[in-house]
């Protein structure tokens, strides 16, 4: 935005004459150093226009990212001075930065200088920003206009030592749960497209509309939406995606979309939930297409947060009175953000993974090292609504142990043992004695079918120690779910974690899950896979040590490892896909200075995935393949080794990835952890990777067949 008139115009406002400017926001990766604002660690606009951002060009230039060249760039600051608080002096705490702010101004007042000073203050973790905080408290020559982010504010209070406002409970009370969430989504960047995959694959089975503006029959469905006295759809998606070659194509397209938008929401009013909108640019326009229709004299209060930098608010006077806004900065939020905004406006505590009106598949999922915390997050996700509302879940486990986590976590869920497979007169059966809560949020008791043939001591396990029991039965347990496959007793398989040195005590020595689940189903081929919402990763190598990389990595395996890595983006609705290899050695290679693999092994590999009809881009180095895949650029990457993959996949998306086991003859998925031995038994390890495993297996078994 116009920082130097808006702070020039708040100075004089507030009858300021000392500014400081933090504006580095640490949970969204955008710090300040040398006063350049950074987004993961690039400057801001050159970090957009990477992005594909239809930024102008000469916006995209490096000083557009430097704060004291944004404040004079129009002249707004005029007159005033401009200092730096660098980040050395930051990392020394707050004495050290008080005594810098003394320092500035001490030395305009010994030269006689009335005029406004400005401090533009470093900062890579939210410490600094306490720290400043802290320091600017102490001031007593001058009343400071503090600028900065959701980070800076976030340490105002525990800083001075005053209690936040609170907010009016009144204000956040009008979330009814009913009517449509309108989301108007201008921004083009990454951080935004990707969660806009998020929302659109939680919507696809649900009542949602989405309208490209850019689409001929845009205007045909926006005045159907409007003139139809049918029930609202839940959500209404508008999008302005298109060609736009230029910039002012880009604003134009959005312009109109906010005019479509301003009718809808005035027209339908009543029938709106709330609104999100993503982009500052988007917001500005939206709101400025109300004022014909006598929106004067709306202000929105902030009444809540539903997302890392996204905050709800709530309109107040004219036209929009009442209603829910979300804005959200094009390249901030969590990759939840979206499904998030659509949960809290329709006052919803999750968006059920809903499974179209063919049979629920049934899932095979395995209790894991019952020393671990597998019995605890069975107990826990099997006791939400949504996991009996895609699936038909069998343990296959011990149901002492079941019971146990049940008791451990307060879950609500009844194991009955079967000795057989479950037919369809038992699910009947069982599924009768599910009650669900009127409200769709708990489960009131549910009768959970556990199988299994293996006899398991569990009386003999301690929690939080390796067993070779409990390694014993877990593997069992994952060779009885394959069987159940085999046979097509079950749909899929879903796997809690299991301890491989306690599996390799009891005599089954396998590196892992991956390699058990190929030897038991007779699978010729097989790899791991990571996949979130926003990474998805495969490894062409995984359970070795790093010695023996080279030795298993050739080309064989990596034309293997590539073909099972498109053929799954096929079968999941990716009709192009775009596969990405990271190059084995530092810089891929660089040349062959660093290593010969990428042309002796890769290379050739990738030869032969094309001639096969694969996209596959060349070795690219391991540092920025990721990030490039992250920002949309690839479907899918090509790891060589399991910590090259490991360490994005986690690190971008822990908790919400799911491991995926490509080459089977049977859908397994399985949760991103470990056994977490340290936490067993404490009922605090969470379920919600599990149901993202759950919910993945659902839906690759529903379009199995």
């Amino acid at each position: 935005g116009h920082m130097d008139r808006d702070i020039s115009v708040a100075l004089q406002t507030f009858g300021c004459d000392l500014c400081v400017v933090a504006p580095a926001l640490p949970e969204a990766n955008r710090t300040t150093i040398g006063g350049v604002h950074l987004c993961d660690g690039v400057p801001v606009a050159q970090h957009y226009g990477e992005a594909g951002e239809s930024t102008p060009t000469y916006e995209r230039l490096p000083q557009f990212s430097n704060v004291a060249m944004l404040l004079r760039r129009r002249g707004g600051m005029d007159g005033g001075t401009v200092n730096q608080i660098d980040l050395d002096t930051v990392y020394q705490g707050s004495e050290a930065i008080s005594a810098a702010l003394s320092g500035v101004l001490t030395c305009e007042t010994s030269q006689d200088v009335s005029q406004t000073a400005v401090l533009i203050a470093d900062a890579t973790r939210q410490a600094h920003l306490h720290d400043l905080a802290v320091a600017v408290g102490k001031l007593e020559q001058r009343t400071p206009l503090l600028v900065g982010s959701a980070g800076l504010a976030a340490e105002l209070s525990s800083a001075w030592n005053v209690s936040p406002l609170d907010n009016d409970a009144s204000l956040e009370s009008g979330v009814s749960g009913d009517g449509s969430v309108v989301f108007v989504i201008g921004s083009q960047t990454a951080t935004t497209s990707s969660q806009c995959k998020v929302l659109f694959e939680d919507l696809q089975y649900r009542d949602a509309v989405q309208i490209n503006i850019q689409d001929d029959s845009a205007q045909r469905q926006l005045e159907s939406l409007i003139h139809s006295a049918d029930s609202f759809p839940h959500a209404i998606v508008l999008t302005c995606s298109g060609p736009q070659e230029t910039h002012g194509e880009h604003e134009a397209a959005i312009k109109k979309m906010c005019i479509a938008a301003g009718d809808l929401i005035t027209e339908k009013k009543s029938n709106i939930a709330g609104v999100l909108v993503a982009g500052g640019f988007t917001l500005s326009t939206l709101l400025a297409a109300f004022p014909d229709r006598d929106c004067g004299g709306t202000r929105f209060d902030v009444v809540g947060e539903i997302d890392s930098c996204t905050p709800l608010l709530r309109a107040t006077g004219g036209l929009l009175q009442g209603c829910h806004f979300v804005s959200k900065g094009g390249g901030l939020g969590s990759m939840q953000a979206f499904r998030k905004v659509w949960e809290k406006l329709r006052g919803q505590g999750t968006i059920p993974c809903v499974i179209n009106d063919k049979r629920k598949p049934v899932l095979a999922l395995t209790m894991g090292d019952v020393a671990g915390i597998g019995p605890e997050i069975l107990a826990k996700a099997l006791s939400l609504p949504e996991t009996w509302q895609i699936c038909r879940p069998v343990v296959v486990g011990n149901v002492a142990a079941l019971l146990a986590g049940n008791k451990i976590t307060g879950g609500k869920v009844e194991p009955k043992l079967f000795d057989d497979m479950v037919g369809d007169e038992d699910w009947s059966r069982i599924m009768a004695s599910i009650q669900i809560a009127s409200d769709g949020q708990s489960v009131v008791q549910g009768v959970v079918p556990v199988l299994s043939n293996v006899t398991c001591d569990y009386g003999s396990v301690t929690l939080g120690q390796v067993s070779s029991e409990a390694g014993r039965c877990a593997a069992e347990w994952v060779i009885q779910a394959v069987q159940l496959c085999c046979d097509k007793l079950a749909d899929a398989i879903v796997t809690a974690p299991l301890n491989k040195e306690a599996m390799n005590k009891a005599g089954y020595a396998y590196a892992g899950h991956t390699e058990l689940l190929a030897k038991f189903s007779n699978a010729r081929t097989s790899c791991l896979m990571l996949a979130s919402d926003t990474l998805k990763i495969v490894h062409a190598t995984c359970h070795c040590s790093l010695a023996d990389v080279t030795s298993k990595l050739t080309i064989d395996r990596l034309v293997d490892t590539i073909a099972l890595a498109g053929e799954f983006l096929k079968n999941t609705g990716v009709e192009t896909p775009r596969i990405a290899i990271a190059g084995l050695n530092p810089h891929a290679g660089d040349g062959g200075l660093f290593g010969k693999e990428e042309a002796t092994v890769l290379t050739p590999a990738i030869e032969r995935c094309r001639s096969m009809g694969w996209t596959v881009s060349e070795p690219i180095p391991s540092d920025t393949v990721f990030g490039r895949a992250i920002r949309g650029e690839f479907d899918m990457v090509v790891a060589m080794y399991h910590d090259q993959g490991h360490i994005p996949a986690k690190l971008t998306g822990f908790g919400n990835t799911v491991n995926v086991t490509l080459g089977l003859p049977i859908i397994r998925t399985s949760v991103d952890h470990g056994t977490a031995f340290d936490i067993a038994g404490r009922g605090i390890a969470k379920e919600e990777n599990l149901l993202y495993a759950i919910r993945m297996a659902a839906k690759m078994a529903q379009k199995a067949g």
